[in-house]
C-alpha cells in the first residue's frame, strides 16, 4: 500500500481519515467513518460490562426479553422472592383476593333511593351509601335518609327486595338527631321516664305499669250492722288504688239477716285519708232498691237511697266507689 505514517498531535479525526487493512489478495485503506458505521450496525453482545444508566438510555425493552421467572405473573405470588418482578396484573389481582378474603367493607357507590330500589348483588363487605332519602328493598323495603350506609353481610347475594334478600344486607343510619337512647338494662313491665330535660335519654322510671293503670286486688271484707248482729252474712270484693285514688266493687251476701238493722257496714280495702266519699249501688235479692254508702276512715256504712236499711235475709248488695287514701 503506497503511503507513509506520521505522528501528529495535532490532528483531529473527522471520518476521512484511512486505515490500513491488509487481506489475502492485496492492501488497501478503509475510511474511519465506514468502519464506525460497520459497528454501529453490527449485533454486540455484552459480557460482564457495567452500563451506566444515568448517561444511557435503553429503548425497546419488553418483559419477553428478561430471562425467565424475572416477570412474576403469579396472582398468589407463591415465590415470595426478592427476585422476581410482579406484573401489575398480578398484584392487583392478589389485592383485590386479599380484601376478598378478609371481607373488607370495599366501597361501591351511592344509591339513589327515591325510586325504591332493589338492594345490587353484591359480596360481603360490599358497603353502598344513600344519595337521595327513599327506601332500600323495594316498596316494603327499609326507609333511610341521605348519609345512611347499607353493607352485605353474605358473599353471592342476589339483587332482590326486602323480602327475599334483605336478612343478607345490614343499615347504619347516619343521621340520628332527635334519636331517643335507654339504659343498658331496666326492669321487664316498668314504666320508662325521661332522664334529665334533653329529651333524648329514658331512664326506668322503678314503676311498674300497674302502678299507673291499677291492677285489680281481690279482697273479703268484714260485714257488721250499724246495731244488732248478722246470723250469716259475707263480702267480697276487688280494689285497684293508683296513687292515692282507691276504686272498688264489693258485693254483700246477706244468708241469714238475724237482728241486724240501721245500716250495713262493710270493712275498707285501704283506709281513707278520713275526708267524706261516697259509693253508689243496689241491692238485687229482695227490694231492687238504689243504694248510697258513706266512706269513712275505715269502713263504708251502707243505707237505702231513703237512709233506711238496706239489708234483709237473702239480700245481695252491690256497691262500686273510689276514694282517697291517706
Amino acid at each position: 500500500m503506497a503511503g507513509h505514517i506520521w505522528d501528529d498531535p495535532d490532528k483531529a479525526v473527522d471520518g476521512t481519515e484511512k486505515v490500513a487493512a491488509q487481506t489475502a489478495t492485496g492492501d488497501f485503506g478503509i475510511l474511519i467513518s465506514s468502519i464506525a458505521t460497520y459497528f454501529a450496525g453490527a449485533a454486540k453482545t455484552l459480557t460482564n460490562k457495567t452500563i451506566d444508566a444515568a448517561s444511557n438510555a435503553i429503548s425497546n425493552l419488553t418483559t419477553a426479553m428478561f430471562a425467565a421467572n424475572v416477570i412474576d405473573t403469579d396472582v398468589a405470588l407463591t415465590a415470595n422472592s426478592d427476585t422476581r418482578i410482579a406484573t401489575q396484573k398480578a398484584v392487583k389481582a392478589y389485592a383485590d383476593a386479599r380484601i376478598a378474603a378478609q371481607d373488607a367493607m370495599v366501597f361501591k357507590g351511592v344509591t339513589d333511593c327515591s325510586g325504591n330500589p332493589n338492594y345490587p348483588a353484591a359480596d360481603r363487605g360490599h358497603t353502598y351509601r344513600v344519595s337521595v332519602a327513599g327506601k332500600i328493598g323495594g316498596a316494603s323495603g327499609v326507609v333511610v335518609e341521605v348519609g345512611d350506609m347499607f353493607i352485605c353481610l353474605t358473599d353471592g347475594t342476589a339483587s332482590g327486595n326486602q323480602a327475599t334478600v334483605g336478612a343478607q344486607w345490614s343499615i347504619i343510619q347516619a343521621n340520628i338527631d332527635g334519636a331517643v337512647t335507654g339504659p343498658a338494662s331496666s326492669t321487664s313491665g316498668n314504666v320508662p321516664s325521661f332522664n334529665g330535660t334533653s329529651g333524648k335519654v329514658l331512664q326506668d322510671s322503678g314503676l311498674p305499669i300497674s302502678a299507673l293503670i291499677g291492677a285489680w286486688t281481690s279482697y273479703s271484707p268484714a260485714v257488721t250492722a250499724g246495731s244488732g248482729s248478722f246470723t250469716s252474712a259475707s263480702a267480697t270484693g276487688v280494689y285497684k288504688q293508683i296513687g292515692k285514688s282507691v276504686f272498688f266493687t264489693v258485693t254483700i251476701t246477706i244468708t241469714t239477716n238475724g237482728s241486724a238493722a240501721t245500716n250495713v257496714t262493710v270493712a275498707n280495702p285501704v283506709n281513707s285519708n278520713g275526708s267524706n266519699a261516697g259509693a253508689f249501688g243496689r241491692e238485687v235479692g229482695v227490694s231492687g232498691k238504689m243504694l248510697q254508702g258513706v266512706i269513712n276512715t275505715s269502713n263504708m256504712n251502707i243505707y237505702n237511697y231513703d237512709n233506711t236499711y238496706p239489708g234483709a235475709t237473702g239480700a245481695f248488695i252491690v256497691m262500686s266507689g273510689f276514694y282517697a287514701a291517706p
